[in-house]
């Protein structure tokens, strides 16, 4: 049995073309299961086939087309005809492209003069197809660079690939969305203004090079939303980004955010963070400290003094622990005051108790007055940020960074970090980061990446 596959063309002046692709053979006497259907090696010459055929018929119209001057109609020459190699997801093909001269139409001065151009430079100056530059950024941003080169190589027709390839073509697609160019056609003719922005930022801290003289550097990821809007998110090393500060403006502004916005940062009580976004904006920020983080704090005060009380027998021990267990709710409904007396309280029965006891009582007394002190310090330090976390609740308002400690996973510690051996630049995780974010908010989909 024989499969004959061709491929017809018709031009828009009229004319056919016929291009024979391939003849493939079946047996049907003695036949196996590896003889049904197409086999992945043969699908992959067919595509390859295909698109050089359909490539080259291409090139050429759009070059005929690029013949006849916009200005006068007057029909060009061709100057001359070069190899032009065209990275493609189905192989790298070589077509036949021709370069035409510039019509003197518009330089009556120069009418000797020849000058000429070339429409498939014009079309494709990186001489690749915007998928193959999106699925390498992709694959480079959720896999080892090694691992996106043996993926395409097995799986696709496309040119041999290898982890240098992936790592400059990521490079390049992370520069072109960190550009100017990029928000201004993707984004900002698309957005809506919205008065109030939160900010939910979070970091994690990624292996350094040896030769930066450093163990460990920070990434900053966060998701911005507004009212009506999905999020975006975004990820960046301080060190690593060009200008750290204009890249969050872009990326603000983007989501929605004007001068005068109200914004409204959540993080837990890194106070970079929320600077980081003041300097972006240029103004002050509603800074509001983390809900999960206090909670944290005030579990390991409950924990500690459940097991103090548990010790002692005093008559006081019933007053403290209704001071414990009023704690939380005094911070979850915004007494601040009222919080922080009840702590210098159980400070003080905490210092009282393992002044007057030994052994595993004035153990228990040192690590209430230690976690005790941590809380208060932490307290303390953020005070400005501490908000009435029920009425926000209530009202719909979100009260912890949750979304952000998601997208450290996404966005850092499942690329760079965790159990990975890897080490990296400031520059080369920056830009992996920005690909990775712009992967989950679908932002390399078709359309939202221009050639660079």
């Amino acid at each position: 049995m024989k499969f004959r596959i061709k491929l017809e063309t018709e031009f828009g002046w009229g004319e056919t073309r016929s291009h024979e692709i391939c003849v493939l053979e079946r047996r049907t006497i003695d036949t196996s299961e590896e003889d049904f259907g197409l086999c992945l090696a043969e699908a992959k010459s067919l595509l390859k086939e295909i698109q050089r055929a359909f490539l080259q018929d291409q090139v050429e119209e759009i070059s005929e087309i690029a013949r006849v001057c916009r200005f006068c109609g007057t029909y060009l020459p061709v100057h001359d005809r070069r190899q032009r190699h065209i990275a493609t997801l189905f192989g790298r093909v070589s077509v036949e492209a021709p370069r035409v001269r510039i019509c003197m139409c518009g330089l009556p001065g120069f009418p000797t003069l020849k000058v000429a151009h070339s429409p498939l430079t014009r079309l494709l100056p990186d001489q690749a197809t915007p998928e193959i530059r999106r699925l390498q950024a992709e694959l480079g941003a959720r896999h080892s660079f090694r691992d996106a080169a043996r993926l395409l190589n097995e799986l696709t027709p496309c040119s041999k690939q290898n982890h240098v390839t992936i790592r400059n073509r990521l490079a390049t697609v992370a520069n072109d969305l960190d550009s100017d160019d990029h928000f201004k056609a993707s984004e900002a003719d698309q957005r809506s203004k919205s008065s109030d922005i939160t900010v939910f930022l979070d970091s994690a801290y990624v292996r350094s090079r040896p030769e930066d003289q450093r163990r460990n550097f920070e990434i900053v990821v966060g998701s911005i939303e507004n009212r009506g809007r999905e999020k975006r998110r975004f990820g960046l090393s301080v060190i690593g980004a060009d200008n750290p500060r204009e890249y969050l403006r872009r990326n603000l502004e983007a989501a929605g955010w004007h001068e005068g916005s109200v914004v409204t940062v959540l993080s837990d009580g890194d106070p970079a963070l929320p600077r980081l976004v003041r300097d972006a904006t240029g103004a002050e920020v509603n800074h509001i400290l983390d809900w999960w983080h206090i909670s944290i704090r005030i579990r390991h005060v409950e924990t500690t003094f459940q097991t103090l009380l548990s010790l002692l027998k005093d008559p006081e021990d019933l007053a403290v622990k209704k001071l414990v267990q009023s704690l939380r709710w005094r911070i979850w409904h915004g007494q601040t005051p009222r919080a922080l007396d009840a702590i210098e309280a159980l400070f003080r029965f905490g210092l009282d108790v393992r002044s007057q006891t030994f052994g595993r009582t004035n153990d228990a007394a040192f690590s209430a007055v230690s976690r005790t002190m941590e809380l208060q310090t932490y307290l303390q330090y953020n005070r400005a940020a501490l908000v009435d976390y029920d009425h926000r609740r209530r009202n719909g308002k979100p009260v912890s960074t949750s979304r952000a400690e998601g997208l450290v996973n996404d966005v850092a510690n499942a690329r760079m970090g965790k159990k990975r051996r890897m080490r990296w630049s400031p520059q080369g995780a920056h830009r992996v980061a920005t690909v990775r974010a712009a992967v989950l908010d679908g932002r390399l989909g078709k359309g939202q990446l221009r050639a660079a």
